[in-house]
């Protein structure tokens, strides 16, 4: 028998980049697949606390337990010690470029587990579609997509603890290309309320966000980022971070052109 395990880590758009890819191989595949949605502190809410159930014949997204967590040296490895005997293969923060295929591995070893929080396999647009916020948060998402222009442009700023996303998208390269677009308004999210501040008040009434804290270490403001996400995909493009994997998944989720502040420009059009 077949069976796919993969425990989802990271923060929120990571995991959901790898729930995503999971949904897409489990179903091309037609492998039995479990999302190990795991709360810790870099996202502190369950799937189920963010999101409607994802419908699938093949993919269950579970909360786990000891056994299927990432190992690590604090617990002397011992949840991949217990797994032994139920999978044939183990990998540890898998990534593509370093291990392979994962549906070829699936096929060569038939009961796989691997936690990562990369990209793991490719999904569509059908699949992102699938993605639904629970009512709570998609009447907030209504809401606040309802106050918009037509000329709205998403701004996602990344601080906190991404040092290559503050040394390259600058508060200056933020507002350099905020600038390109005179006629705009901008939605802006971030985890930094002084950013938040300061853009407001460098362009004034020409800004919407919503008021959130940015922190990771419970429910609430976990929903306060699938709120901020879902708004940026609303928009008509996004201003983004760099390396930055919030500031991707909003660009996927609309749809939309994604303009990372601090490197060169492409297409400025609306």
């Amino acid at each position: 028998m077949t069976k796919l395990t993969i425990a989802a880590q990271g923060g929120l758009c990571n995991r959901l980049r790898v729930l995503l890819g999971a949904l897409a191989l489990s179903e091309e595949c037609q492998v039995p697949t479990r999302l190990v949605w795991h709360p810790d502190w870099q996202c502190e809410a369950y799937f189920d606390e963010l999101f409607e159930p994802v419908e699938s014949r093949w993919l269950r997204v579970v909360t786990g337990s000891f056994f299927d967590r990432p190992s690590s040296h604090k617990e002397l490895y011992l949840p991949q010690w217990l797994r032994v005997p139920f999978y044939r293969k183990q990998i540890k923060l898998f990534h593509p470029e370093r291990h392979g295929v994962l549906s070829e591995i699936v096929k060569q070893y038939k009961k796989v587990y691997i936690n990562t929080g990369f990209y793991i396999h490719p999904y569509s647009t059908a699949h992102i579609q699938r993605l639904r916020p629970i009512p709570e948060l998609q009447s907030q998402i209504d809401a606040t997509v309802a106050r918009f222009p037509k000329n709205i442009i998403g701004v996602h700023v990344r601080r906190r603890d991404n040092t290559w996303s503050k040394d390259v998208s600058t508060d200056a390269a933020f507002i350099k290309a905020m600038e390109q677009y005179p006629d705009a308004t901008f939605y802006i999210a971030t985890d930094d309320e002084e950013v938040k501040w300061r853009l407001r008040e460098a362009f004034k009434e020409r800004t919407l966000t919503q008021e959130t804290d940015g922190r990771r270490d419970n429910a609430f403001s976990i929903g306060d980022a699938v709120v901020d996400l879902f708004c940026l995909a609303h928009t008509k493009r996004v201003i983004g971070s760099y390396w930055s994997s919030f500031s991707d998944m909003a660009a996927e989720i609309g749809n939309i052109p994604l303009e990372v502040a601090g490197k060169p420009e492409t297409n400025k059009q609306l």
